[in-house]
């Protein structure tokens, strides 16, 4: 995290919440789209989170937030709806800002925990066969899998 990270905090969270209110998992980034892109293919086709799961758009400068729903994308899951947009404006009309790394952690521990196994474009499919026994590491999309009710 950055020195303006540290000193102003994240513009926008991403959270994953339990039972209705209790916030387990949480991305932070400056740019609400950016995090935006990491969900909304699971959307696609009416998806949704599965009981006891929800996902939340939170403003972190106002505490303010949005839970996400089908209602909030394209049905292909590519794109955002006018929908989104206008309830992000109006919580953050100067949303449109640059993004970094997402930071993405468990919430009660604070500890990080990565996005992917690994970098965009690379899969190691010797390296998969050699571990295929071997538990996984906790990620940001198997975390995603859970929330949308895949088997991890």
């Amino acid at each position: 995290m950055g020195f303006l990270n540290k000193f102003s905090g994240f513009r926008w969270s991403l959270y994953i919440v339990q039972n209705g209110n209790q916030l387990t998992y949480a991305m932070h980034e400056h740019s609400v789209l950016r995090m935006i892109g990491y969900v909304m293919g699971r959307f696609a086709n009416d998806g949704r989170p599965v009981e006891p799961w929800s996902i939340h758009l939170n403003f972190n400068h106002k505490h303010q937030s949005i839970k996400l729903g089908p209602e909030h994308f394209t049905p292909d899951g590519e794109n955002v709806t006018p929908l989104l947009i206008q309830q992000i404006e109006s919580i953050d009309p100067g949303w449109k800002v640059k993004g970094g790394e997402p930071v993405f952690e468990e919430v009660s521990t604070k500890e990080r925990i990565k996005i992917t196994d690994h970098a965009p474009g690379e899969i190691d499919l010797q390296s998969m066969l050699d571990n295929i026994d071997k538990p996984r590491e906790l990620t940001f999309f198997r975390v995603l899998d859970a929330v949308f009710g895949k088997k991890c």
